[in-house]
C-alpha cells in the first residue's frame, strides 16, 4: 500500500468519485497549498519507492471504459444501476428496465449498456455499491489477428484493449456477454430530505464476491505488479529529488495571491488547448504569451456576440481589467507554469516506472493512428491510493487527454 502522509488530505472528505484531479493541476486549484501537497506527494512516493525500500505497492490502474456504471443495493436492500448521474443533486437510480429508459431517454447508447449492466448484475452477489466502467459487450468484441496471433478485442472509448484468445482470460472473455471494471466502493445513506446519498468508502473492489454468473467479466482495477515491488533506481531517485528542490525554490518566489482566481481558472482551460495540440508548456514564455493571445480571443469573441452598445463597452472594459491583471502578475504566472512543469517531470517518472511493468500483463492496449494503423501504447494511468483510502491520479496528459478531446461527440456516453 503507498503510504502517503496524511498530509495530503485532497480526498480524505471523500465525496462520489466523479473526478480526480492531475497531480500538477493543484498548483492551480488549490495555489500554494496545492503546490506544497504535489511536492509532498512526490517526496513521500520517493521515499516508498526508492531503490533501498522494500514495500508493496497497492495502484489502480485507470481503464479506458465506457460508460461510467454504477451497481449496487440501497440503503432499504433494493438493487439498482445507474450511470454517474446517482451522484447528481436529483440522483437518477434506476430500480427496473422501465426506469432506464425513462431517466436516460436522450442517450440511447447509455440506455443499452445499463439494460445489460442491470440483466447480468440483479442476482449477483452484491452488499455495497461499486462503480465502474464498461469494457464490453458482443456488439463491440470481435476476434483480431495481431502480429499473427488471435486476440480478442475491444474498444469502448479510446483505447483498443487485445487479450490473446488461448490464454484463461481471453477465453473469459470470449465467453462472457458483457465485461466491467470496478474501481470504487460506496456507502449508500439517506439525506434530510430524502434522497440517497453517496460517499467513497474506499478505492479499489473486491470483486471475488461478486458472481454475476459465467456470462460476465467482472475485473478489478488493482496493479498487478508481478515483479513483486515497483521500486526507483538511484538515477530515477536523484531526478525526482531535483525535481523537488527546484519546485520548493520556485514556490519561495512566487506570490500566489496576486494572481486572480479567473486568472487560475483560464490558465487550467488554456493548458487544455495545448495539450490537444500535443504540447505542454514546451516553453514557459512562449505558453505565457499564446495564453495572452488566447483569453484575448476568447473576450474579443465575446464582445462581438453582444448586441447592444452598453454590452460591448462593459465587456471591453472587463477584458482591459483582466489583461491588466494579468500583466501585473506576469513573472508570478509564468513561475507558476514552470512549477507545474516541474511537477509533471516528477510525475512521469513513476508513470513509466508503472507502465513498463504493464506492458508484461496479458491485456494489451493499442490506439489507432489517423492513418488506421494500431499502434501500440500505454494504459490511461494510474490512481494511487493511500492506507486511508486518499486518491490521486496520474496520467500522460498528452498521450491520452489529447486523444480524448479528439473524440466526436457521437463516441462519448450522455448522462
Amino acid at each position: 500500500m503507498i503510504l502517503f502522509e496524511k498530509y495530503f488530505e485532497l480526498y480524505e472528505d471523500a465525496g462520489p468519485n466523479k473526478h480526480l484531479t492531475h497531480l500538477e493541476e493543484l498548483v492551480l486549484t488549490n495555489k500554494r497549498e496545492g503546490a506544497q501537497r504535489a511536492l509532498k506527494y512526490l517526496s513521500t512516493m520517493t521515499e516508498v519507492l526508492d531503490s533501498d525500500t522494500k514495500k508493496a505497492v497497492n495502484t489502480t490502474v485507470k481503464y479506458d471504459g465506457a460508460p461510467a456504471v454504477v451497481v449496487g443495493k440501497d440503503p432499504n436492500g433494493k438493487f439498482f444501476v445507474g450511470s454517474k448521474s446517482v451522484f447528481n443533486a436529483e440522483p437518477k437510480l434506476n430500480y427496473s428496465v422501465k426506469d432506464i429508459k425513462v431517466n436516460h431517454s436522450a442517450a440511447p447508447g447509455l440506455i443499452d449498456k445499463l439494460v445489460q449492466t442491470f440483466v447480468h448484475f440483479k442476482d449477483a452477489n452484491i452488499n455495497g455499491v461499486y462503480q465502474g466502467d464498461f469494457l464490453f459487450d458482443n456488439e463491440i468484441k470481435e476476434i483480431t489477428t495481431i502480429d499473427g496471433e488471435e486476440h480478442v478485442t475491444f474498444k469502448p472509448n479510446t483505447i483498443l484493449y487485445a487479450v490473446p484468445a488461448n490464454t484463461e482470460e481471453g477465453q473469459d472473455i470470449i465467453n462472457s456477454n458483457i465485461g466491467v471494471v470496478f474501481h470504487t466502493e460506496y456507502d449508500a445513506q439517506v439525506d434530510a430530505e430524502g434522497k440517497i446519498r453517496f460517499t467513497t468508502k474506499k478505492f479499489g473492489v473486491d470483486v471475488t464476491s461478486l458472481d454475476p454468473g459465467p456470462k460476465v467479466y467482472v475485473k478489478d482495477a488493482y496493479f498487478e505488479n508481478d515483479a513483486g515491488f515497483v521500486t526507483l533506481t538511484d538515477e530515477e531517485t536523484s531526478v525526482v529529488k531535483d525535481v523537488i528542490n527546484s519546485s520548493v525554490a520556485l514556490i519561495d518566489e512566487i506570490n500566489f495571491e496576486s494572481i486572480d482566481d479567473n486568472i487560475y481558472t483560464g490558465l487550467n482551460t488554456y493548458i487544455n488547448t495545448e495539450i490537444r495540440q500535443g504540447e505542454f508548456l514546451k516553453d514557459v514564455d512562449v505558453s505565457m504569451q499564446q495564453f495572452i493571445e488566447w483569453i484575448t480571443g476568447r473576450l474579443d469573441r465575446k464582445i462581438e456576440s453582444l448586441k447592444s452598445e452598453a454590452g460591448k463597452q462593459k465587456a471591453q472594459a472587463l477584458k482591459e481589467r483582466m489583461l491588466g491583471l494579468i500583466e501585473a502578475a506576469k513573472n508570478d504566472i509564468i513561475k507558476i507554469l514552470q512549477l507545474q512543469n516541474f511537477i509533471k517531470q516528477g510525475k512521469d517518472i513513476f508513470i513509466q516506472k508503472y507502465n513498463n511493468i504493464m506492458r508484461g500483463v496479458n491485456m494489451k492496449h493499442y490506439l489507432f493512428e489517423p492513418n488506421g494503423d494500431l499502434v501500440v501504447t500505454d494504459p490511461e494511468g494510474y490512481v494511487a491510493v493511500d492506507v486511508t483510502g486518499n486518491a490521486i491520479k496520474f496520467v500522460d496528459r498528452l498521450e491520452f487527454s489529447r486523444a480524448n478531446f479528439s473524440l466526436g461527440t457521437d463516441q462519448k456516453f450522455k448522462k
